[in-house]
């Protein structure tokens, strides 16, 4: 007879499982999980309204049953977009983190200025200038093919913006341009209008650091203004006047 128990409390175990899974399934897909709410976070430069535009369609499904890969598909076609998580907020609010791709230089064409990214995405079309200030970068020539979201793949663009990597934060705030020339021999403008001849490399750390070190000492700072240029592709620097 034991064996007959055995079987009888497997079955209901069983049975209880089943219903239970049920359950829990009906009560997920259920209208008290609908999507009524989307929230989009850690935006400073998108507009909202362009964001919820692309994620149009969302609201009205499960939240926790939603297509995230597919959602995040199309947000991300944004080019301003450099990636995209999602946060449930019980019972109906969906939360949209998007993080966004940060301009870091300007390159000078024809018909105004493109923003780009330490990648060299191609950001926005400018007819005029930002706000928000950059080094720009010239002697880039880019055909006018190219739209935002894309790569702009080009080589020296990619040395300028190797360049940028590298330096100190509190060097950046003087470079007002980097000229890149036909064999990426780099120049730089700071913002008092010195020439910085910096040549061509691809390690640039050395040379940036003993720049920044250098407009900073009081000795140079005392006859600056008579300063044309710096001139660090020998060995040593050499100041122009």
């Amino acid at each position: 007879m034991q064996p007959k128990k055995m079987n009888t409390s497997f079955l209901n175990v069983a049975v209880l499982t089943i219903l239970l899974a049920l359950g829990l399934t009906l009560f997920f897909r259920s209208s008290a999980f609908t999507i009524q709410h989307v929230i989009v976070q850690g935006l400073k430069i998108i507009p909202e309204s362009q964001i919820l535009k692309l994620a149009n369609g969302v609201q009205g499904q499960n939240l926790l049953l939603f297509d995230q890969e597919t959602l995040r598909t199309k947000v991300s076609l944004h080019p301003l977009v450099k990636s995209v998580q999602f946060q449930r907020k019980l019972p109906q609010t969906l939360v949209i983190q998007v993080t966004e791709r940060s301009p870091v230089a300007l390159v000078a064409v024809p018909k105004g200025v493109l923003e780009v990214d330490e990648q060299g995405t191609f950001l926005r079309r400018l007819e005029s200038w930002p706000q928000t200030d950059h080094p720009v970068i010239t002697g880039i020539n880019l055909t006018d093919t190219v739209g935002p979201g894309q790569n702009l793949s080009n080589p020296s663009l990619t040395a300028a913006l190797n360049l940028l990597g590298q330096a100190p934060p509190e060097l950046i705030v003087h470079i007002g341009e980097i000229h890149v020339n036909a064999v990426q021999q780099i120049t730089l403008f700071l913002d008092s209008g010195v020439e910085v001849r910096l040549g061509q490399a691809n390690s640039w750390k050395d040379k940036l650091n003993a720049l920044f070190q250098l407009i900073n000492d009081k000795e140079y700072k005392s006859f600056q203004q008579g300063v044309r240029y710096i001139d660090f592709t020998a060995a040593k620097p050499v100041i122009g006047r």
